[in-house]
C-alpha cells in the first residue's frame, strides 16, 4: 500500500469512528450550571449508610452547590454550625427528613460530626452510555462515591436487584493494607453488588481498580472521565476512555455464576430477568461523599477510631487533630463537572 493510499485509509477510518461516536443520542444530562433539584433528591437522614459511617446527610446549599458550572459536595464540621456542646449533649434533626433515623441524639455516643450530602437523580434508566468528568476529594476518612442504585427494588432488597459502584476512593494519601499497598487517594475502584443476601454477595467476582502509583499524581488532582456501557449481553468500565472491567452475560445468568444453586441452595431469583438479572432493570444515579465506616478496614493502617468503644463518633471527633487538618476547604469536596448518558444506538 503506498503512502497515499495508507492516508485515505486512515482518513475513512476516523471518519467512520467519528460517526459512530456521533451516533449516539443523549438521553439525559447535567451540566452543572445550576442546581436542578428537579433532576436531584436530597437524601436527609442520620442513617450511617449501612456501614457505620460518620456523617448526617441534609439538602443545604453548604454541602451541596453549584458554581462556575462545577457540582460541589463538600462535608462540614456539624460543630462549626451548632456548637460543640450540641454533639455531647443535643439533637439534630431536620423537618425534610426523608429516611429513618431522622433524629441524631447524645447519649453513649455523640451527635454525628460531619455534615455532607448525597443525592439521587430523578432520572432512572435501563442500558447506555455514561460518561462522567469529575474530580475526587482529599482528606483522611473521605469516602466518595458515584454510584446506581435499582430504580425499583424489582428482585428484593438489596443485594437482590443490584447495586453498580461506577468509582469509590478512599480520601487519604498514604493508607496502607497489609501487603503495603497503598489503598488510598491514588487508587480507584468499580464494583457491581449482587447476591440473594448480604452473606453472599459475591462483589469480588465484579470488581476492578486503577492505580496512579508511581504517577505522582491522584484522583485529587484532576478531573477525569468515568464512563460505564451496559447492554443486555454486557456491562464495561471505562476511566479516560480506556477499558479496565467488564462482565459479559454470564451463560446461565448470574445465579448459576454466582454458584448459587449449591450455595445457599433455593430457587434462582432471577429466573425471570435475562442473563444481566438483576442489572436489567431501570437504575438511577448517587453522588454522595461519606465519612470513616466500615469502608476503612480495622487490619489496615490504624484509624483514629474503634469499633470496641461504644463510642466510635466520639473516637473520630477527639482525633480530629488527625484528620481535619487534610481537609483543606474545597480540596475535600468531590466536584463534577457533568454527566451525561447516551442511547447506544
Amino acid at each position: 500500500m503506498n503512502v497515499l493510499s495508507l492516508g485515505a485509509t486512515v482518513c475513512a477510518l476516523v471518519l467512520l469512528l467519528c460517526h459512530a461516536v456521533t451516533s449516539e443520542t443523549i438521553i439525559w444530562q447535567d451540566e452543572f450550571d445550576t442546581l436542578d433539584l428537579s433532576k436531584w433528591n436530597h437524601l436527609v437522614s442520620a442513617w450511617s449508610g449501612g456501614n457505620a459511617e460518620f456523617q448526617m446527610y441534609r439538602n443545604d446549599r453548604k454541602n451541596s452547590y453549584v458554581r462556575d458550572g462545577f457540582l460541589y459536595l463538600k462535608p462540614t464540621l456539624t460543630a462549626d454550625e451548632y456548637g460543640e456542646d450540641l454533639l455531647y449533649n443535643g439533637s439534630l434533626s431536620y423537618p425534610d427528613c426523608n429516611k429513618e433515623p431522622c433524629v441524631s441524639s447524645s447519649g453513649a455516643d455523640i451527635v454525628e460530626p460531619i455534615l455532607s450530602a448525597r443525592m439521587i437523580s430523578t432520572f432512572g434508566f435501563k442500558y447506555g452510555r455514561v460518561e462522567i468528568k469529575a474530580q475526587m476529594p482529599k482528606g483522611h476518612w473521605l469516602w466518595p462515591a458515584i454510584w446506581m442504585l435499582p430504580k425499583d427494588n424489582v428482585y428484593g432488597d438489596w443485594p437482590r436487584s443490584g447495586e453498580v459502584d461506577i468509582i469509590e476512593t478512599r480520601g487519604n494519601e498514604n493508607y496502607f493494607d497489609q501487603s503495603g499497598v497503598n489503598q488510598g487517594i491514588d487508587r480507584m475502584g468499580s464494583t457491581m453488588h449482587w447476591g440473594p443476601d448480604y452473606l453472599h454477595n459475591w462483589y469480588w467476582k465484579t470488581h476492578w481498580e486503577q492505580s496512579l502509583a508511581g504517577t505522582g499524581r491522584t484522583y485529587a488532582d484532576d478531573f477525569h472521565l468515568y464512563g460505564v456501557e451496559w447492554t443486555d449481553q454486557y456491562m464495561r468500565f471505562t476511566l479516560d476512555y480506556v477499558e479496565y472491567g467488564r462482565i459479559d452475560a454470564p451463560a446461565d445468568g448470574f445465579w448459576y455464576f454466582g454458584e448459587y444453586d449449591k450455595n445457599p441452595g433455593g430457587d434462582n431469583i432471577w429466573q425471570n430477568g435475562n442473563n444481566m438479572a438483576p442489572f436489567d432493570q431501570e437504575f438511577t444515579f448517587i453522588f454522595n461523599v461519606a465519612i470513616g465506616g466500615y469502608f476503612f478496614p480495622d487490619e489496615w493502617d490504624p484509624h483514629p477510631w474503634s469499633w470496641f468503644s461504644g463510642h466510635t463518633m466520639r473516637d473520630f471527633w477527639e482525633g480530629r487533630s488527625e484528620w481535619l487538618p487534610t481537609w483543606n476547604g474545597e480540596q475535600a469536596a468531590m466536584k463534577v463537572d457533568y454527566i451525561r448518558v447516551f442511547s447506544l444506538d
